[in-house]
């Protein structure tokens, strides 16, 4: 499924970004990543907090998510907010697609 590749490497792109460690990313980096999709906004009822509360019940580490741990998460903010999750998923791949095209042509 490519969206779920554009997942993949979105978060990969997040975690490096946010100096993440050891494949992981930190809430802080979460939270930027639902910004810079548009998630966080009263349209989708997303908030820093809920993230934030999502965040907390998933990661068994507190410093860091893994990309399993952000997917189990993001199905939790969809079910609460009853939001469509392929499409969520979607937007943060998309979201990952924009900022390597940035960061790469930064480097240039």
């Amino acid at each position: 499924m490519a969206s779920d590749k554009n997942f993949q490497a979105a978060f990969e792109v997040f975690s490096k970004a946010e100096g993440g460690k050891d494949g992981k990313i930190s809430v802080d980096g979460l939270k930027k990543w639902f910004k810079q999709t548009g998630l966080i906004n009263k349209d989708t009822g997303i908030t820093d907090g809920e993230v934030e509360k999502a965040f907390a019940a998933t990661a068994k580490d507190k410093e860091g998510m893994t990309f399993s741990e952000v997917k189990d998460c993001v199905g939790s903010i969809t079910r609460v907010k009853k939001l469509d999750q392929k499409e969520v998923l979607s937007k943060l791949g998309e979201a990952g697609q924009m900022k390597s095209a940035g960061a790469g042509a930064e480097k240039k």
